[in-house]
């Protein structure tokens, strides 16, 4: 009989730093207590088959690792992307079967999506390539999520998301340098101030609204045209401000509203991170 592996990855809640990791910038985010889990047997083909609670399985073949139109959008996508981005550096790829059960509500805002990223991520690096720590660090799994979902499943994220679900706990991160962000984890403890951490059914869904999302990061694109600028990270805010007027007319005032967010969210989530640090909750919550 062959041997089962297990593997998982957390969900993530954001607490600050909001729609600003895809501009280069500050957040600071925690993983939850709600996770996707994976039963793992290997085969030693070239299929990947995942198959998940409550949905059809899915396979991927790892001789194709193309991204694909109709895979917009879907979980064979991001499969697909992880393995891809594995293959691309060069790393071993094999095929296995995976029971998947989770517990991160899809359509949440808890990003099921990164847990599900990381775990297929963890899996190929425990399983074919001896679970190597330095060639892939949490936050090199981490990368290869968010290339899966935004080149194969099309959402133009951050992050973030598949940083807090990769290392886990609270972290603050600055990704003023993508490539190498600076992550931090604070030891934060909730109860010990008497609170906690809630989750409530609001009745709504994030699962419609990529749309919606990439709205985001192309109206700040625009204002980061005006300065021949990329993310508005490479934007000084005084230089803003001082082109207001120019900003406005070329970009619109829901994307210079979109800006002052972004501009303003960093500076909180710096300072949430140095009052949790210095354990000072009263701060940390004013």
């Amino acid at each position: 009989m062959a041997d089962t592996y297990h593997f998982s990855a957390p969900g993530r809640t954001e607490i600050g730093g909001n729609h600003t990791d895809h501009q280069h910038g500050c957040v600071l985010a925690a993983a939850v207590d709600m996770e996707t889990m994976a039963e793992v047997t290997l085969t030693g083909t070239n299929i990947i088959r995942v198959d998940s609670e409550g949905y059809k399985p899915v396979e991927i073949d790892l001789n194709d690792l193309d991204a694909r139109e109709s895979e917009k959008n879907t979980t064979a996508a991001l499969i697909r992307g992880v393995a891809a981005a594995f293959a691309r550096r060069g790393y071993k790829l094999s095929g296995f079967e995976a029971k998947v059960r989770s517990t991160v509500l899809p359509g949440s805002g808890l990003s099921s999506s990164a847990a599900f990223e990381v775990c297929i991520g963890a899996i190929l690096r425990g399983e074919y390539n001896n679970n190597d720590m330095k060639k892939f660090s949490q936050v090199k799994i981490a990368q290869i999520g968010q290339f899966a979902e935004n080149v194969f499943f099309g959402k133009p994220c951050g992050l973030m998301d598949q940083t807090a679900s990769s290392v886990g706990g609270v972290v603050s991160i600055d990704f003023e340098n993508t490539a190498h962000p600076a992550v931090e984890q604070l030891d934060v403890d909730l109860h010990a101030y008497g609170y906690a951490l809630c989750i409530l059914d609001s009745g709504a869904g994030h699962e419609d609204l990529t749309d919606e999302y990439s709205a985001i990061t192309n109206e700040l694109r625009a204002v980061c045209r005006v300065f021949g600028k990329e993310v508005l990270r490479e934007v000084p805010e005084e230089a803003f401000l001082a082109e207001l007027p120019k900003v406005r007319a070329a970009a619109g005032d829901r994307a210079v509203n979109r800006a002052f967010h972004v501009y303003a969210e960093n500076r909180r989530a710096l300072a949430e991170k140095e009052a949790l640090r210095l354990g000072d909750f009263d701060k940390f919550l004013a």
